[in-house]
C-alpha cells in the first residue's frame, strides 16, 4: 500500500516488527527541487529528522532484516551521506558498504551515464553509496541472487566442483553497475528530479535471500520501491507527501499489472 501522508507519522502506526526489508533513498538535503518537498533543511534540523524516522524503522523491522539506504552527495557537501551513516551506527549495524557505481570507464570504454558538472575544481559524480543496515550485523544474505558470470569459468573450478554442482555464478561484490534507465522527458519519470532505478531495487530484496515478504518505503517518491516489490513478489508498504508522486507511482504499477 502507498499512503500519502508524512512517513514519520505513518511509521508509527506500523506494528513493532512487521516488515522485512527497508529500501529507500531519503532526501539528500542538497537542495534540490522536488515538487512539495523542501530540501534545505537546517543540518542539524535534517539530521535529527532522519534519525527520528530511522529510529521507527528498527522498531519495525524484524530482528533478522534488512535496512538499505540510499544516499549521495555533491561535490560541494561531500560529507552528507557518510554523516548519515555515520549517525545510524548507534540504531544498526552497518554490515555491507556498497556503491551503487552509475557510470564506469574500463578499458577504453564508457558505460552508463550521470549528470555532467560544469567545473574547474570538481571530477563528475559516477557514483552514490548504498548502505545495508541490520540490528546485529551477522544476518545471512543470498549472494549469487545478484551474482554474475564468471568471465573465465573453467580455470576457476576447484577440486570436485563441476558444472553439474557449481553454477557459473559468482558473488560481484560490493561495486554495482546500475546505470539509469534512459528517460528523457521529465514527465515519464514523473518530473521527479532524483529517481533511481528498479534494478537498484531488485536487488536489494534479491540479496535478503526471501522469496516473499513486506518492504517499507519512507520515502516513495515516484513508486520505484513498489515496482520492484511488485516484480519480486514481495508486498510494499510506501509514504510520500506529494500527491502527483503517488499519483504516477499508481500508473506505473497499473501498467505493470495490465
Amino acid at each position: 500500500m502507498m499512503y500519502n501522508k508524512d512517513c514519520l507519522e505513518g511509521i508509527k502506526e506500523l506494528k513493532t516488527e512487521s516488515v522485512d526489508a527497508i529500501v529507500t533513498s531519503p532526501p539528500y538535503n542538497l537542495k534540490i527541487k522536488y515538487g512539495t518537498y523542501a530540501d534545505n533543511k537546517p543540518r542539524q534540523e535534517y539530521m535529527k529528522w532522519i534519525k527520528d524516522i530511522f529510529h521507527e524503522c528498527k522498531r519495525v523491522l524484524t530482528p533478522n532484516g534488512h535496512l538499505f539506504i540510499n544516499m549521495g552527495y555533491s561535490n560541494t557537501d561531500p560529507w552528507i551521506g557518510m554523516e548519515v551513516g555515520l549517525m545510524l551506527r548507534d540504531e544498526f549495524v552497518l554490515q555491507n558498504h556498497i556503491n551503487w557505481v552509475k557510470s564506469i570507464h574500463v578499458n577504453d570504454k564508457t558505460t552508463g551515464h550521470f549528470k555532467p558538472i560544469n567545473s574547474k575544481r570538481y571530477s563528475c559524480p559516477t557514483w552514490e553509496h548504498l548502505f545495508h543496515f541490520t540490528k546485529t550485523g551477522d544476518i545471512t544474505i543470498d549472494r549469487l541472487a545478484v551474482g554474475v558470470p564468471y568471465e573465465y569459468y573453467k580455470s576457476n573450478i576447484r577440486g570436485k566442483n563441476t558444472e553439474e554442482t557449481k553454477p557459473n555464478i559468482r558473488d560481484k561484490g560490493n561495486c554495482w553497475f546500475i546505470p539509469y534507465e534512459t528517460i528523457n522527458n521529465k514527465s515519464l519519470r514523473g518530473k521527479h528530479p532524483a529517481t533511481f532505478p528498479v534494478r537498484l531495487v531488485t536487488d536489494c530484496i534479491k540479496l535478503t535471500g526471501k522469496e516473499s515478504g513486506v518492504v517499507l518505503d519512507p520515502f516513495m517518491g515516484t513508486g520505484t520501491t513498489a515496482v520492484a516489490a511488485t516484480q519480486c513478489n514481495w508486498q510494499y508498504i510506501g509514504y510520500e507527501i506529494d500527491e502527483d508522486y503517488i499519483r504516477f507511482a499508481q500508473e506505473r504499477l497499473d501498467n505493470i499489472r495490465g
